[in-house]
């Protein structure tokens, strides 16, 4: 009693301080983005109040990076980036591997080498198969092109627990799960083509669903044999992910695409130089934000046409590891409507790599006057979202999309 004590003031001083960096920290300008510092403040709080073995040290990195976050102005989009993509793997792999190498009773589990089925040879060959069938169903699944459904970011990984639970013993499912799943990815990243951006942002998803099938099945197999729920328990979890994996399969297991994020900016100049600016070739030479340097297909050049079209070359999106790909597409945009305060372009065609991620469907840019030398400048981005699933993809897509509106002001309507 006397030791957790100081442990849990010390653990609430933390999130106080947290609290009090969300406070003072800078602000963000627009309407949409000011959930970020919460959500950065969450995760840290998360990081500081949860305990879980094993995790100690990715713990006290996020609380750093939280703070980083909530005080560092410009550091909260690379933050917010790290959070999304590594910290939630990291974290479940520590776990996992920690909680496999102890028992029910926290007694590190020794391995039987002089046996022909020790836990180690077992683990070795439920690795090797779950990853050799995942191999085989992501071929497939290419094969009937459904690359960007959820039948690959959440099918494969829940096909490589089960078969992973159908090998090994339940406590160490988990801990051999997330094995397999970080097998896999790499060998979808040095062998099966994939790109770094795709291999990184599937993998929070991919290690989730892979730790949530094999602790579910793990979880039901350590019941009572004679327990009548044990069955229930297990087919209601592969039930939930038979479903799941189905998204995207069929316009009629897809949610709505549509997709339409704004981002706003004062910039300092005249109306009229807005309106100038807009209709004359983009500034890409510009610097652009971290987020949009992971690896997403970038503009290297436009060409302007009489008749108000733009086709805007695009290179990469896959960050290979011998650097960006040499693909390149054309991104082919058509003057809509053009006014004093409004322009508005319709996308006609795009055979660049970021239809893996999203299909543009319209981008407009509204200008208003605040004084003779201040404007404020809103533009928003019209597209499709191009992968499932929706309750993972979504979100993330319209936070880079409205990284790009805000992107695209810089580069485009400011002078």
């Amino acid at each position: 009693m006397t030791t957790r004590v100081p442990v849990l003031a010390t653990k609430v001083g933390i999130v106080v301080l947290l609290a009090a960096a969300a406070v003072i920290g800078p602000r963000e300008t627009a309407q949409s983005l000011l959930w970020l510092p919460l959500f950065v403040f969450a995760i840290g709080a998360f990081n500081v109040l949860v305990s879980v073995p094993g995790t100690y040290g990715i713990r006290t990195a996020a609380v750093a990076a939280s703070f980083a976050g909530l005080l560092v102005p410009g550091a909260r989009g690379a933050i917010i980036l790290l959070f999304w993509l590594i910290w939630p793997p990291a974290f479940l792999v520590a776990w996992a591997l920690a909680s496999s190498s102890v028992d029910e009773d926290g007694y590190i589990q020794r391995t039987e080498h002089e046996s022909a089925f020790s836990p180690a040879r077992v683990k070795g060959a439920a690795l090797t198969a779950a990853v050799a069938v995942a191999a085989l169903a992501y071929k497939l699944i290419f094969h009937q092109q459904l690359q960007q459904t959820a039948a690959l970011f959440v099918g494969v990984p829940a096909l490589l627990a089960i078969v992973v639970v159908l090998f090994v013993s339940p406590r160490s499912a988990t801990g051999v799960a997330c094995k397999a799943a970080t097998v896999g990815l790499l060998i979808s990243l040095l062998f099966l083509g994939e790109g770094m951006l795709c291999v990184v942002m599937s993998a929070p998803i991919f290690y989730g669903v892979a730790v949530a099938v094999a602790a579910g099945m793990s979880a039901a197999r350590r019941r009572r044999i004679d327990d009548p729920t044990r069955t229930m328990y297990s087919s209601l979890v592969l039930l939930a992910v038979l479903v799941s994996s189905l998204e995207g399969v069929s316009s009629s297991l897809s949610f709505d695409r549509r997709e339409s994020v704004t981002a706003e900016r004062i910039v300092t100049a005249p109306a009229s130089d807005i309106q100038r600016a807009v209709l004359e070739p983009p500034r890409f030479e510009r610097v652009m934000p971290v987020q949009l340097l992971a690896g997403f297909p970038r503009p290297m050049s436009v060409h302007l046409d009489g008749a108000g079209q733009w086709t805007v070359r695009m290179r990469g999106g896959e960050m290979r590891l011998d650097g960006m790909e040499p693909r390149a597409g054309d991104l082919i945009l058509r003057l809509e409507e053009s006014r004093p305060g409004l322009v508005r372009w319709s996308a006609l065609s795009d055979n660049s790599h970021m239809t893996h991620f999203l299909t543009w469907r319209a981008a407009t840019v509204e200008w208003q006057a605040i004084d003779p030398q201040t404007t404020k400048v809103t533009w928003t981005l019209q597209y499709d979202r191009g992968l499932d699933p929706a309750w993972y993809f979504g979100p993330w897509e319209r936070y880079v999309a409205g990284i790009a509106a805000g992107y695209l002001i810089d580069a485009v309507a400011t002078p």
